[in-house]
């Protein structure tokens, strides 16, 4: 039996809780490393639970202890959110069984791209992958040199950042300034042009450098602007889109999941990269409504037979519209967008098998979250 063991620090990394699913659709034995809030655990779909602390400086001296006694139990470890990427990146330092088992990317000389908005664009450039031009903002830099090197309309992105938080839109050179006052952490800070297309977020599958799967998807509805997270998508195969992900796949050594998000601008035909975060994200465990399922990429690896055919490119007319049930409600409460909680109502395109009443335990933890957002409760 194929067995993984899937780890997250922290209790707030919703996007987690559904990942087990995936590995068990495959027919993997799953263990969980995390603590006893963790949305890691809210599931029926994992073998065994490795309680770990909540505490980044203790869980990371006990997942490292717990690989290395165990060095051969599981056929694949998995880093499931950012903070727990950074830590434990940060961490292991050049220790080369923790880097094998742990880290997400087969060559070592590319671990600047875990969690790191400057990291992933020096990589990007070393390997001729095309993203929008970008400088590391120092003190010293002056207005000049950053009128001279970009053009506006530019975004500041904290080198650090997940849904949305730490990028601010500049408009032109003379909102630079108060765009920069509101930038909580100027270490790494990466100005990067604005380039106007269509957003696309893909979930994808790697193992040692090889694309497995992906799903891509338009953008239907995000929580908040246009940097936040995103509550429905339109999901469709691109072959065109397919072979920069290869290409990303091969260049930097992936070896796990990708959250990614491009922009595609029609008049140069050309597909941008904008993130590149080597961890899961909520949309993935939704694979198994677009015929794209990541299962179906797990168990090619199982087998060791990777299919790697991409050429198919899904018709307009047969996309598959998904939305993620708590995320969307609350987008609706929010907005108080009564269209939107009418979709729910009606079953609109079939919405409510999107609402995880396969998963007892799950249910009643994302309802127990949606009542309190609704009542303003404290957690």
């Amino acid at each position: 039996m194929y067995k993984v063991l899937l780890v997250s620090v922290g209790h707030f990394f919703d996007s987690t809780a559904e990942i087990p699913s995936i590995f068990k659709r495959a027919g993997c034995t799953v263990d969980i490393f995390c603590s006893e809030k963790s949305w890691l655990k809210s599931n029926k779909f994992h073998d065994n639970w490795i309680e770990a602390s909540e505490e980044e400086e203790s869980f990371k001296y006990e997942l490292a202890d717990y690989v290395k006694k165990n060095p051969d139990k599981y056929n694949w470890i998995l880093l499931l959110d950012e903070f727990t990427l950074k830590l434990m990146n940060n961490f292991i330092g050049d220790d080369p069984l923790l880097f094998e088992k742990l880290l997400p990317i087969t060559k070592i000389e590319n671990r600047e791209v875990l969690s790191s908005k400057i990291g992933m664009s020096r990589a990007c450039s070393r390997y001729n992958i095309t993203t929008p031009r970008f400088i590391n903002y120092t003190e010293d830099i002056s207005l000049d040199d950053i009128a001279k090197n970009l053009h506006f309309p530019i975004l500041l992105k904290e080198d650090f950042s997940f849904s949305g938080l730490g990028i601010q839109h500049c408009a032109n050179i003379n909102d630079f300034q108060p765009c920069l006052d509101k930038v909580l952490n100027k270490k790494n800070l990466v100005l990067q042009e604005f380039i106007e297309g269509d957003d696309i977020g893909v979930e994808a599958l790697f193992y040692e450098g090889q694309l497995v799967s992906y799903n891509c998807a338009t953008i239907l509805s995000y929580m908040g602007g246009k940097f936040s997270f995103t509550t429905r998508r339109t999901y469709y195969q691109d072959a065109a889109l397919a072979k920069e992900l290869k290409k990303l796949g091969e260049s930097f050594g992936i070896s796990g999941f990708g959250s990614i998000q491009y922009i595609y601008h029609k008049g140069r035909n050309l597909f941008y990269l904008i993130e590149t975060d080597l961890r899961s994200n909520s949309w993935m465990p939704y694979s198994k409504f677009t015929g794209k399922d990541i299962a179906d990429g797990i168990r090619q690896i199982i087998s060791g037979k990777i299919i790697g055919d991409f050429s198919e490119t899904t018709p307009l007319n047969a996309r598959t519209e998904i939305a993620i049930f708590d995320r969307d409600i609350r987008r609706c409460m929010k907005y108080k967008d009564l269209k939107g909680f009418l979709r729910w109502a009606v079953n609109y395109k079939g919405y409510w098998k999107f609402i995880p009443f396969y998963d007892t335990k799950l249910f009643n933890r994302i309802f127990t979250k949606l009542y309190k957002d609704l009542f303003k409760i404290k957690y």
